[in-house]
């Protein structure tokens, strides 16, 4: 992505070139791929928008609104969904790919900067800059339940950055910038061992 012309360019790696220059939103920021259709997403931070890029054709296909300040975007692993961090209106988004449309917002902390997804969709986790925090979400894909809902929030971590989920989806580890210190996060366990009777 380059935020200062509006645009993402693309690369040919096979001949290690620049094949193709896209305009898209206002400064792009991030930018996610999904491992299901041929189809990349970036999140526009200054239109409040995500650009859908046709990775076959190398065109753009669709704009989706969003709210204000989208800074980050991950695609669940089936390839259905989208979400965004958006620091200009402490929130996340979540986009129906199918449809190309936003079907529910929920609160973040302060200046979400990153989001993830676990391996096994089932969570959501977006680490909050401003408020030192992280806000772990649940996944629901039924159709009387909300698609996402706040589990819980995880506090003292200064200026929380960047996030990964491991494998298994069990964990998530936050880098907090602030004190040169990265929080590891129980996401979910065993459900036949005592942590997972705990929280099933």
């Amino acid at each position: 992505t380059n935020g200062a012309a509006n645009t993402v360019t693309v690369l040919d790696l096979v001949y290690l070139r620049q094949d193709k220059v896209l305009q898209v939103g206002q400064s792009p920021s991030g930018i996610a791929v999904n491992p299901v259709r041929n189809e990349v997403y970036v999140a526009n931070a200054g239109s409040g928008t995500v650009t859908v890029i046709n990775t076959e054709l190398n065109r753009i296909e669709a704009t989706i609104g969003v709210q204000r300040g989208p800074y980050s975007i991950a695609v669940s692993p089936d390839g259905k969904r989208a979400y965004t961090a958006n620091s200009g209106s402490n929130s996340v988004s979540v986009i129906d790919l199918d449809t190309r449309r936003q079907i529910a917002v929920v609160g973040a902390g302060e200046k979400p900067g990153v989001v993830v997804v676990a391996p096994d969709d089932r969570a959501v986790v977006v680490t909050n800059r401003e408020s030192g925090s992280v806000s772990v979400y649940a996944v629901s894909t039924e159709q009387a339940a909300p698609p996402l809902k706040l589990r819980s929030t995880w506090g003292n971590c200064p200026e929380a950055t960047d996030a990964v989920i491991i494998k298994d989806s069990t964990k998530v580890f936050v880098t907090c910038s602030s004190n040169r210190q990265v929080m590891a996060v129980w996401l979910a366990a065993d459900p036949n061992e005592w942590r997972g009777k705990q929280d099933p």
